[in-house]
């Protein structure tokens, strides 16, 4: 169960994750894309969706909440975007767009419409947002919303570099 609305930008619907997306997301999923994840790619479609049902939970526990991102006219999916630990003062973003959709500005727009609802929505000091240093558009996607980075840390896969956004109304 998801308490979270539905969402849309100008080219976007962003909707609350359902198990029944699994089926459009998988496919998705790639080495190539999750290079500058801190996750690896599930190695069958039964293992995804043990996936999802576990962000399911972590949606009806209010610790979490996933959004799938779909195309306004075509329906098709583009991307998914979450808000982890939620009910901390810090709360951190995660977004991907799948490979055949990228540098179309569809991971700003996401962002931006759940970083404004965010802000209204929890009571964060400030946003988390963590990226591959390697990872440039996404850097400059965080430092574009006022991201600065707070601290770097050595990861498994890479260096990674940890933003903190500002929690507080643009006027």
């Amino acid at each position: 169960m998801s308490h979270a609305p539905c969402l849309s930008s100008a080219r976007l619907s962003i909707e609350p994750f359902k198990l029944q997306d699994c089926s459009d997301i998988y496919p998705c999923i790639s080495l190539s894309l999750t290079q500058f994840m801190s996750w690896e790619p599930a190695q069958s479609f039964e293992e995804f969706e043990s996936i999802g049902k576990s962000w399911l939970q972590a949606q009806a526990l209010r610790t979490d909440q996933h959004f799938v991102l779909r195309d306004k006219t075509t329906q098709k999916f583009t991307g998914l975007i979450g808000i982890h630990r939620i009910q901390t003062k810090t709360p951190e973003f995660g977004l991907w767009i799948r490979e055949d959709q990228h540098a179309k500005g569809f991971a700003k727009e996401a962002l931006k419409v759940i970083y404004d609802w965010g802000i209204v929505t929890f009571e964060a000091d400030y946003f988390i947002y963590p990226v591959a240093e390697q990872n440039y558009a996404s850097r400059k996607l965080v430092e574009g919303l006022g991201g600065i980075i707070s601290h770097v840390r050595q990861q498994p896969k890479y260096l990674q570099v940890t933003y903190h956004i500002p929690a507080k109304l643009k006027i």
